[in-house]
């Protein structure tokens, strides 16, 4: 065999295996998709009224009402520019001590209540989420056989670091809003942001064991 032919031969062999080496692959910002989409925005709105309506239970509305009645009952045990007759403070201050006791166990109910709607609303919001990242990793993978492209990386992933998964790429193609167009095809509309009214405060009970110094 010729100089030559062994020189191409060789030359041919080398890129082959060059070309074989380099990698195949695309990036998707999975992230960037997901906050993006408008079943995002939808679920979004449901969680911050499925939280809003928690607030607007009975018990906390009662709680609320029975932590004003409270405040004036302190109001009336503390002044000194009027201070109230021995009989009179003896009446307030266990009015004031029985409207506690009521008071913290409606908290009590309301505090168990509203675990058990927490707890409901963190189950909504795990199982919406890991059926949108399934559509998107299943679309991603439909996008990517459509392109030849042999891996899909997350490029908005970060590892238990806290850095990025992907530390440098050097032109490979993102796949991002080509998976988004086509999920964008089966969404929901973009629902109108909603003004929305100050969340209800959270009632809070005085905790001490007796009324006011009288």
């Amino acid at each position: 065999m010729k100089i030559s032919q062994v020189i191409y031969l060789t030359s041919f062999f080398a890129s082959v295996m060059t070309a074989r080496a380099e990698p195949n692959f695309a990036l998707v910002k999975v992230r960037q998709i997901y906050d993006q989409l408008p079943s995002t925005a939808v679920l979004e709105q449901e969680i911050s009224a499925d939280r809003n309506n928690i607030m607007k239970d009975q018990r906390a509305e009662q709680l609320r009402t029975m932590i004003n009645d409270l405040q004036v009952l302190q109001v009336q045990l503390t002044d000194t520019k009027k201070p109230l007759d021995q009989d009179t403070n003896r009446k307030v201050a266990r009015n004031y001590e029985i409207k506690r006791m009521e008071a913290q166990n409606i908290k009590q109910e309301f505090e168990t209540f509203r675990a058990e709607q927490e707890k409901k609303i963190n189950q909504k919001l795990v199982t919406s989420m890991k059926a949108s990242l399934a559509r998107i990793l299943e679309t991603s993978q439909t996008v990517a056989k459509g392109h030849g492209i042999e891996l899909v990386f997350d490029s908005s992933g970060a590892t238990n670091t806290g850095v990025g998964f992907i530390l440098y790429s050097k032109d490979s193609p993102d796949l991002t809003e080509e998976v988004k167009t086509e999920l964008m095809k089966t969404e929901p509309p973009m629902p109108v942001k909603k003004t929305e009214s100050a969340p209800a405060s959270e009632p809070a009970v005085e905790t001490s064991n007796s009324a006011p110094n009288q």
